[in-house]
């Protein structure tokens, strides 16, 4: 029995070692060539839709095959843009996009197609915030209103 065991674990690190060691389908220069392609897609593409944003940074950029002929890009970034007080705030998105692998041209380099791209997640952040404590009145520009804590327990 201690035998068997033994037996069983040289396999799996065996199976183990060769997995790991294996050449993947898609090459790492494939993979940073398509991250870098896509950080100045998304630079491009904030730029063209928000003429008015600066300071645009990828903050993450990773990509992980699917298959041999797909790819999956993770991806967050930022931009600055003001607001209509003039004051300066900062979006971050999150996203994915999926990537196919297209037919050889006969040029001998991948090349791959963005089919699917989703934002998944964005916030805002302010560079001024505002104070608001419970004391004060709304302001009367303000369109709601928020009853004193006395009469929210009722």
């Amino acid at each position: 029995m201690k035998y068997l065991s033994v037996l069983a674990f040289a396999l799996l690190l065996g199976w183990t070692w060769s997995v790991i060691h294996s050449d993947s389908s898609i090459s790492y220069e494939t993979h940073a060539g398509i991250q870098e392609k896509l950080s100045q897609l998304i630079k491009q593409s904030v730029m063209n839709k928000k003429p008015g944003a600066s300071a645009v940074r990828i903050q993450k950029i990773w990509t992980e095959p699917k298959s041999k002929d797909e790819v999956q890009a993770h991806f967050v970034y930022s931009f600055q843009e003001p607001d209509s007080n003039g004051q300066m705030i900062t979006s971050q998105i999150s996203g994915d996009s999926l990537l196919q692998k297209q037919p050889d041209d006969g040029s001998g380099l991948d090349r791959w197609s963005l089919k699917d791209v989703k934002t998944t997640g964005d916030a805002v952040v302010f560079q001024e915030g505002l104070l608001v404590t419970p004391d004060q009145d709304p302001s009367p520009d303000s369109s709601a209103t928020v009853p004193p804590a006395e009469e929210q327990k009722q």
